[in-house]
Formats: C-alpha cells, sequence, structure tokens
C-alpha cells in the first residue's frame, strides 16, 4: 500500500545562504563509500551505526547547514555557487529555492530551522561498471577507464592527473549495498524521488534488483529517474524499458523519467565520451519517445570539449519536444576551482568559450515548445546564461590552457583520437603554448 499524495510545498527555510539540497537531497556512491548533497558539493565519508547507513546526516553535512543558516558559504564545492550568484547569474541554489516542486523534509514542519532531516529525495552510484570513458570522468565510475590506467598507467606530468581520485573499490561495497536495500524497505516510502547513476544503470546488476523491487510493492508517491548513456543493445535496453512503463501504468510508481547521459553531438561528442554510438543511443531514445509515455531529458556536462558540439544537440531536443516534451538539464563537470580537472573548466579560456557554441545552444533552446513545463525550461535558460555571465567576468588562464594540451594529448595518445581536427578553437588557442 502506498500512501496518499502529499502536495509540493515551498522550501520553508529563507534566512543565510540556506540551500535547498542540503536539506532535501542526498548522494550515495557505494562506489567508495561516500555521501554528498549535490554533484558540486564536497563528500563526507557515510556512516554505519547500529548497523544501519547514515548517509544524510553526517558531521560534514550538518555542518553545513549551521553555516548556511549563519550567512556563511560552505567551501569544498559550494563556491560554484557562490561564484555565479556573486558575477549576477542565477546559480542551482537560487533557482532551487524558488521551486515549490520538492517535498521538504517533515521534521521542518515541527522545527523550522532543524538540521537533522529526512531526504526526500535521493541519488544512488551502484558501482563502476560501464562501457564508455568520458572526458571527464574517473575510474571511480567507469570500469572501462580503470582498464585503461592499468594499461597505460597513471598519468601525471606538468600537474596534470589523469587518474586524479586514485580508485580503490570500497572494500565494502556488498555490505553496503545491501545495508542501502536495508534502508529501502524502511524508507523508500518517505521519498519523493530516486535517482539511478552509473556507471551505466542498464549494465549493473543491482538495477535489475531494485527494478524487481518495485514491481512486487507500490509506491504512488515515487518519481524514478534513470541517468544512462543509452548505449545498451537495443533488445535489452527495451525490455527493461517496457517494464519500468509498465510500473508507471500500473499506478504503482507516481511517475518515471530516464535521462540520455549526452554532452554533444557529432565527432565533438563522440570525443568527450569515448565508446559513444550515436546511432545506437538515438535509436533506444527514440524507443521511448514514440513507444512509451515515460517522461524524457538529455542531461549533459559543461566541459570545453562538449561547447562546440552543442547547437546540434540542443537543435535535436526542440525537434524531440514537438512530439513529447524534453527536458534538458546541465552540470559543469569542473569549476572555477576544482582542484582534480581544472583544465576542463570552460572559463579557462574567459569570454571566448560562449562564442563557440555556448551562447547559440542559449538561443536555440526553445522554451515555448508545447507541452513542456514553461517554467522548468526558462530556469534551465537562466542557469545557462549565468554561466555565460561568469565565464564573461574572466579572463583566459594560460596554465589551465597549457594543462588542457597536455590532458588532451594524452588522451589522443590512449584512445588513437585527434582533437587538433576535431576542436579546430580549442586548438588555435593552444597551438602555441
Amino acid at each position: 500500500m502506498g500512501i496518499s499524495k502529499q502536495p509540493p510545498k515551498p522550501f520553508p527555510i529563507r534566512k543565510g545562504v540556506a540551500c535547498q539540497l542540503k536539506w532535501t537531497h542526498s548522494t550515495v556512491y557505494l562506489t567508495d563509500g561516500i555521501s554528498a548533497s549535490c554533484h558540486k558539493a564536497g563528500f563526507g565519508n557515510y556512516l554505519i551505526q547500529n548497523n544501519e547507513l547514515n548517509f544524510h546526516n553526517i558531521p560534514n553535512k550538518l555542518e553545513d547547514r549551521r553555516k548556511m543558516m549563519r550567512g556563511e558559504w560552505p567551501g569544498n564545492g559550494c563556491e560554484h555557487c557562490k561564484h555565479i550568484e556573486q558575477a549576477g547569474g542565477e546559480s542551482d541554489r537560487t533557482i532551487h529555492l524558488k521551486m515549490e516542486g520538492t517535498t521538504y523534509p517533515p521534521e521542518l514542519d515541527k522545527e523550522p530551522e532543524a538540521v537533522e532531516v529526512t531526504p526526500r529525495l535521493l541519488e544512488v552510484y551502484w558501482g563502476n561498471t560501464c562501457n564508455q570513458k568520458c572526458i571527464y570522468c574517473a575510474s571511480h565510475y567507469s570500469s572501462q577507464i580503470h582498464q585503461e590506467e592499468k594499461r597505460f598507467g597513471l598519468f601525471d606530468k606538468d600537474g596534470v592527473t589523469l587518474d586524479y581520485n586514485r580508485f580503490r573499490l570500497n572494500p565494502n561495497i556488498e555490505r553496503d549495498t545491501e545495508l542501502l536495500f536495508k534502508w529501502f524497505d524502511k524508507n523508500l516510502q518517505k521519498l519523493h524521488k530516486i535517482i539511478v547513476l552509473g556507471g551505466e544503470p542498464f549494465l549493473q546488476k543491482e538495477t535489475f534488483r531494485f527494478i524487481e523491487m518495485l514491481e512486487n510493492n507500490s509506491y504512488p508517491d515515487l518519481t524514478l529517474v534513470f541517468f544512462s548513456n543509452h548505449n545498451v543493445e537495443h533488445e535489452r535496453f527495451k525490455g527493461w524499458i517496457e517494464r519500468l512503463d509498465k510500473l508507471q501504468k500500473s499506478g504503482r510508481l507516481d511517475k518515471v523519467q530516464i535521462f540520455f547521459s549526452c554532452d554533444a553531438f557529432g565527432p565533438e561528442g563522440e570525443y568527450v565520451r569515448t565508446g559513444l554510438d550515436l546511432q545506437l543511443a538515438l535509436k533506444n531514445f527514440e524507443h521511448i519517445l514514440h513507444k512509451t509515455n515515460i517522461e524524457q531529458g538529455i542531461n549533459s556536462a559543461l566541459t570545453v570539449t562538449a561547447v562546440p558540439g552543442m547547437p546540434q544537440m540542443v537543435d535535436y531536443i526542440n525537434q524531440c519536444s514537438k512530439i513529447k516534451p524534453i527536458y534538458w538539464s546541465m552540470t559543469k563537470a569542473a569549476n572555477r576551482d576544482d582542484k582534480n580537472n581544472p583544465y576542463l573548466y570552460p572559463g579557462i579560456f574567459g569570454s571566448k568559450i560562449n562564442d563557440w557554441g555556448l551562447v547559440e545552444a542559449i538561443d536555440l533552446f526553445d522554451v515555448n515548445t508545447n507541452g513542456y513545463p514553461d517554467t522548468v525550461k526558462v530556469n534551465h535558460k537562466k542557469f545557462m546564461q549565468g554561466n555565460t555571465i561568469e565565464f564573461n567576468s574572466l579572463l583566459p588562464d594560460l596554465v589551465r590552457m597549457k594543462q588542457l594540451k597536455i590532458y588532451l594529448k594524452e588522451l589522443d595518445r590512449r584512445r588513437n583520437t585527434d582533437y587538433t581536427k576535431i576542436f579546430p578553437q580549442i586548438h588555435s588557442e593552444l597551438k602555441n603554448l
């Protein structure tokens, strides 16, 4: 039996620099035993307490919430939103504060400034099984990158580190996976949304265990989201899509959403995501588009290399949106203060990056496509425009540009590619460094 649907509520904490995500969201990385509150925020080790998994109310998250209410910006990731806001743009934080589509933790009804709360949205990374090697990724999230490192070794030169996380699989991943499923048994009814990510989730056995669990119960308030590269054999992919569509149609779930992880089209997109078979991916994407009622989107990671191929992808989104609403979301794969892969941060080229396809993609993005929740689309456009404002405020960073050149040349050696032919704008800026 499911619980009755709760109406969405605006996030009640408005003091300081409070961020809704710190209270409502949690991400669990079983691969390496850590948790975070969003994709930009810093990590903390999740805890095993009384044979139960604690990933939402761990010490660093509690302290971040207290700092925010005091008007202090937490470090280690929150600078992403801070810089955008200081440049006059809309950040993830400010956009989420305006959204009323999230049911906030019930503890805030009793104590409006509570810091220990129940998450309403949970993201899960089961492991690193994947069939792609994305330019911004690491062996934590890609078994293909892990294999590449075994073949070629680690890469450290002139301040550039290819294996920046020094991947070591969580030795307790099997135990922690079982504890997470135990947590699901007690808490899944309380969640508003659960998001399953990779590696590639449709290649991971835990995904199918989770789907089977959903098929044996009813969660009428729950939105289930997958982020997939769609590079899975078509018949296999179609079979699991049909099961998810049936779950939604039966009322066992409120809705199912599937995001296609794709950063750009054309040769640029295939360079960014080594292993991408765009034809297969689009065949799977269009099966969902034409044959199901599942909500769809495309999720992109913003890097210096994704920008040139972005307009073509946005044009495709606009065309598909005439058939069914298509959501477009974006994260920065590298931030201004990123210590891991700072050379992929688009702002290293200053305002020039905006002219290489970013502004064009934003201008092409049709916020009036029939059937799309306009506010969502407008908010995303504002977020993208906020990034261009930030980039316009920066000067080229020659140190990071040199690091980018070293990085791309080494990737070309390992992957038999040639960035100079695929990215002429980047090559023009780097060739004399």
